[in-house]
């Protein structure tokens, strides 16, 4: 028997779990850094509300119709005989990106436990430990310390998932989501609260035309896509539309939950901590004049600095790296579900076995991405070193990819049952639907592919 959440809050706040992350409180923020703050922003902002939303109704939609895996559901859903090609494409890349993103993920969020320590040590008088760019170069140069974190990650997602839906990762949910924003509020607060902060808010909701390519001789189509590309990547990784994610959270929903209100709600609250996030570390970062342009080392680097200007920023410091530590959990937890599923399905595995085996292979992965991170071998792929090389592929290129072959597939082949499902009876609605998943969002990431 298949199995299904225990509640409506508890599928919103698992879903929204899944997309509230690493994703939002570590990566939006450093692109956001890197793109001219309020000009990324803005186009970030439209990807999700125009068409983020819809592919997230229509995916979680298209999972609920499907009750199966990903792989399967494509053959399940379709009144007319299709080639296999659909379901076997979808999921190979399904697979491809959940390996991938989970790789470096799995770096990162060992990162955030080792930070936790660290500022707790430092907190409770325990150590004199400078959190500062020599305490991150210790950290992310040391092999074995960063397996060490990164095993201790997988050990307590592993304990949750085992657990199963209901009783693993909803109830997890349930404990975890409250907790990350009561966090998150009380840190925002603590940034508004900083001298000279006005300046990181003006950064951060000023966006910067020329960036966008509207320049006074006319309009620059490449600089145009590279912002848009970055925000669409990201509204696709935040929102966990290219993995698996939605769809097999969609598969264990029963019948009678409003998809379009439950999307309304997750789609809102990821926005509102990616939002959050950004008002706790660029304030924060512009307040001490430090430079904001920074890539992935901002949160670990940047801001601890910050924390060590103030009064009480140790008890803050420890609070932000928890907060941090407990958004990449959920997300984790997530990012295993939909292989966890296919294994347990297609190979008849038990849930804990499924679990170890899908563990096991994100810890080698990122043994390997780890190992050229860390130099101890010399690989790289277009310049670039296997941690950040997988970031930029899966985040710009593989997941909309998956999104693709989900949007031609939804739009062309089973767009009336994806409507009946939803219960959609305002005729615009519809069309806008019709409008997002068949034509705009190919359209966009073909156009986009290409330009960038």
């Amino acid at each position: 028997m298949r199995a299904h959440w225990g509640s409506k809050l508890g599928f919103i706040l698992a879903t929204a779990g899944s997309a509230i992350g690493l994703g939002n409180i570590w990566r939006f923020p450093y692109l956001l850094s890197q793109n001219s703050g309020g000009t990324f922003l803005l186009m970030y902002l439209f990807c999700v509300i125009f068409l983020g939303y819809f592919l997230l109704s229509s995916k979680l939609t298209f999972g609920r119709i499907a009750q199966t895996n990903f792989i399967n559901g494509f053959q399940k859903v379709c009144p007319e005989k299709i080639s296999p090609m659909w379901g076997k494409s979808a999921g190979f890349l399904t697979i491809l990106n959940i390996i991938l993103v989970s790789s470096i993920y799995l770096i990162v969020i060992g990162w955030t436990l080792s930070y936790v320590v660290v500022a707790g040590q430092n907190l409770f008088h325990l150590a004199d430990v400078n959190v500062n760019q020599g305490l991150f170069e210790k950290v992310t140069s040391s092999y074995f310390g960063q397996l060490f974190w990164g095993i201790l990650c997988v050990a307590s997602c592993c304990f949750i998932l085992i657990k199963g839906v209901k009783g693993g990762i909803e109830k997890a949910s349930l404990y975890l989501m409250p907790i990350l924003f009561v966090l998150l509020i009380l840190m925002a607060f603590w940034s508004f609260s900083l001298p000279n902060s006005s300046k990181g808010f003006a950064f951060l909701f000023t966006p910067d035309w020329t960036k966008l390519g509207f320049h006074s001789d006319g309009f620059q189509l490449k600089e145009f896509a590279h912002i848009a590309l970055l925000a669409l990547g990201q509204a696709i990784y935040s929102l966990s539309l290219g993995m698996g994610v939605c769809f097999i959270y969609g598969s264990y929903l029963k019948p009678d939950v409003d998809i379009k209100k439950a999307a309304c709600w997750i789609v809102g609250l990821d926005t509102c901590v990616a939002l959050l996030a950004s008002c706790i570390i660029l304030p924060a970062v512009f307040a001490f004049d430090m430079p904001a342009n920074q890539g992935p080392g901002l949160t670990f680097i940047t801001l601890p600095f910050v924390f060590n200007q103030v009064n009480g920023g140790a008890f803050f410091m420890f609070l932000f790296f928890i907060l941090l530590f407990v958004a990449a959990l959920t997300s984790l937890i997530s990012i295993y579900e939909p292989i966890i599923n296919l294994l347990m399905e297609k190979k008849h595995m038990k849930r804990w076995k499924a679990t170890l085996c899908i563990a096991f292979t994100n810890i080698l992965c990122s043994m390997i991405i780890l190992a050229s991170f860390t130099k101890k071998w010399q690989i790289k792929l277009l310049g670039r070193d296997l941690f950040d090389f997988v970031d930029y592929l899966s985040g710009s290129y593989t997941m909309g990819l998956l999104v693709l072959i989900y949007c031609i597939f939804m739009g062309w082949k089973i767009f009336p049952q994806i409507m009946d499902n939803l219960k959609i009876k305002n005729k615009w609605l519809n069309k806008y639907f019709l409008l997002v998943l068949r034509y705009l969002t190919p359209l966009v990431l073909v156009v986009l592919f290409f330009s960038a």
